[in-house]
């Protein structure tokens, strides 16, 4: 890989977990440092600690992210998929924000098309469909054979970047494109840094937008997971390249309808057309009646049908949830995955099992699933498999927040940015749960405090221990107490004892990977301004090599709370120098 050399401005020396520190170049004196030991025993002995938390944080994860699109290209999709290109660069602006500037992309689209086996329908005559092939249609991008974007950073060179994410230098040349052979080499006119890139004359949010336009003539029968396991799996030639190991993948689903991915092509059978028939009629309600279980599955039941759930019975036709899950975590560790949906909403059923759907009829008097969501031109069904599959990869909060989002809102920046903050998030932060004791106030260490009320000190002496985990899960095992980088000196002694970040190397902050580091790693609590519920603390490890595959960072810590959680216990809960009534907390 590139070596990035962000020593520019001492800014930029700032660990690549955080994006966000005006460091002021320390190197023995801190500006904004009122330091001494006194200060900082006695703030370690008085903090009213509340409970512990535990966090395991994945480490070795690098800048790559491979970016999957299976977009619905059935007759209903003109709008929305013009929609996804029209937004596209919410996504793309995240990403070129993040520190250290674009990651390293692969970007794919593929359809929601794998035809209908033998019984060819209207639309679904193709065998197989496009069968999870990534797509690029007769756009002039992209170019060198690969059947999707890449843009790179050069491997084996020295890049001099500043904190804006943009070059002033470099060494690269052709020859460092070896990881993307089909890629040519070139110097962004934007940010002056060097890329190897497989487009030209054009964005890439352009080249995104004609590989996107997938028109309006594909099978009407979606299997959009399925679509997606073919695309995926190593064995389909067709996508050779573009999945990488240690990279993240990210994963967004664009459909009206839900997934009919079929596990028996009988489910298409054309020769079964009428409502008493063992299939019912050759509509897309099949694939809700034999892939969906409800408290009430008869067919001919119209109204409202609670405790809907994928089907995993034997008597299903379409595969269970299981199948997709399966796949990606083979291929990647959970924490390694962005999984997001722009499909039909979803309501929970009223006792909170399930989700729910409302079945009516259609202009033939036959069972049809009614739309959750509707737009000037039509609508969308509730996406009852789609959603078990994105909740699958998500938090409740980034669920009902960004990751599975209506198709039927008149613009998708939520979804897109939200995929490009969590991807930020994933690589470049690791927020805290709560502020540690201690540290309730990282923001007071680099002259932003959160706390206004409080007079805190300069420093941050979290009450945590870490421990760096390589091969976790396999007979290789291997756990590593880490030390603070707060007591790491620059000779390479370590004093515990330590609480004075100028007597620390680097300031208690080094950068991630820092070859000069005197110890193998160490942990570091960082400000980022994204971690709220911790007022802005995350844990950082700074290392003098990379991590190898599957290394994690396991976190405890004593935490106190981010509110004063009582307002009846003599406590200054959440370290604000403000007590019970005192606190604007306890005035509600």
């Amino acid at each position: 890989m590139a070596k990035v050399t962000l020593g520019l401005l001492a800014a930029a020396l700032l660990v690549a977990f955080t994006g966000c520190w005006n460091f002021d170049g320390r190197t023995g004196n801190d500006n904004n440092a009122n330091l001494n030991n006194d200060n900082a025993n006695d703030n370690v002995n008085t903090t009213p600690v509340h409970g512990q938390f535990e966090e395991l944080y994945l480490l070795s994860g690098e800048r790559k992210v491979d970016l999957i699109f299976v977009i619905d290209n059935s007759g209903s999709m003109a709008g929305e998929q013009a929609t996804l290109r029209a937004n596209f660069s919410a996504l793309m602006s995240v990403l070129r924000g993040m520190f250290g500037g674009l990651p390293d992309l692969h970007v794919g689209v593929t359809t929601t098309d794998l035809g209908t086996g033998m019984f060819t329908t209207t639309y679904c005559e193709e065998v197989g469909g496009n069968a999870g092939a990534l797509m690029t249609g007769s756009c002039a991008n992209p170019t060198g054979g690969a059947p999707y974007i890449i843009d790179v950073e050069p491997q084996g060179c020295t890049i001099g970047k500043n904190p804006d994410n943009t070059c002033v230098s470099h060494d690269c040349g052709q020859v460092n494109c070896v990881q993307d052979p089909t890629a040519t080499f070139v110097v962004d006119t934007d940010t002056g840094c060097p890329r190897c890139r497989n487009y030209a004359g054009e964005s890439l949010e352009d080249v995104f937008s004609c590989i996107a336009d997938l028109g309006t003539v594909g099978c009407g029968f979606e299997q959009p997971l399925e679509a997606l396991y073919k695309a995926l799996d190593p064995s389909n030639g067709a996508n050779t390249g573009f999945l990488r190991d240690n990279a993240y993948l990210a994963v967004v689903l664009v459909t009206d309808e839900d997934d009919c991915s079929a596990s028996n092509p009988q489910l298409f059978d054309n020769s079964q057309t009428d409502i008493n028939s063992t299939l019912g009629p050759l509509t897309s309600y099949r694939c809700f009646e034999f892939g969906i279980t409800c408290d009430i599955n008869t067919r001919t039941h119209v109204g409202m049908r609670e405790n809907c759930v994928p089907r995993e019975d034997v008597t299903a036709l379409l595969h269970p949830i299981s199948r997709y899950t399966g796949q990606l975590l083979g291929l990647k560790d959970r924490r390694m995955v962005v999984a997001a949906a722009l499909a039909g909403p979803v309501t929970p059923s009223a006792d909170g099992v399930g989700l729910s759907a409302v079945v009516g009829v259609d202009d033939m008097s036959n069972p049809e699933l009614q739309f959750s969501c509707t737009t000037t031109m039509d609508g969308a069904v509730p996406g009852i498999r789609l959603f078990n599959l994105v909740q699958a990869f998500n938090t409740p909060a980034d669920l009902g927040d960004w990751a599975y989002r209506s198709i039927c809102e008149p613009e998708y920046t939520t979804t897109l940015s939200g995929v490009g903050t969590k991807l930020d998030q994933l690589i470049t932060t690791r927020c805290l749960p709560a502020p540690p004791a201690g540290c309730a106030d990282i923001g007071a260490e680099y002259g932003a405090p959160t706390l206004t009320s409080c007079a805190m000190p300069n420093y941050c002496v979290a009450q945590c221990t870490a421990v760096e985990i390589s091969g976790r899960f396999t007979p290789g095992e291997v756990r590593t107490a880490l030390t603070p980088c707060l007591h790491v000196l620059p000779g390479g002694t370590i004093d515990e004892t330590n609480t004075d970040p100028n007597l620390a190397y680097w300031g208690g902050h080094p950068e991630t990977v820092d070859s000069n580091l005197p110890v193998d790693a160490c942990w570091h609590i960082v400000r980022e301004p994204g971690c709220t519920q911790s007022n802005q603390a995350a844990v950082a490890v700074s290392r003098n090599d990379l991590p190898s595959p599957s290394t994690y960072v396991e976190v405890s810590c004593d935490h106190v709370y981010a509110t004063e959680a009582d307002c009846d216990n003599g406590l200054d809960d959440d370290e604000d120098c403000l007590d019970d009534s005192e606190d604007p907390d306890c005035s509600g």
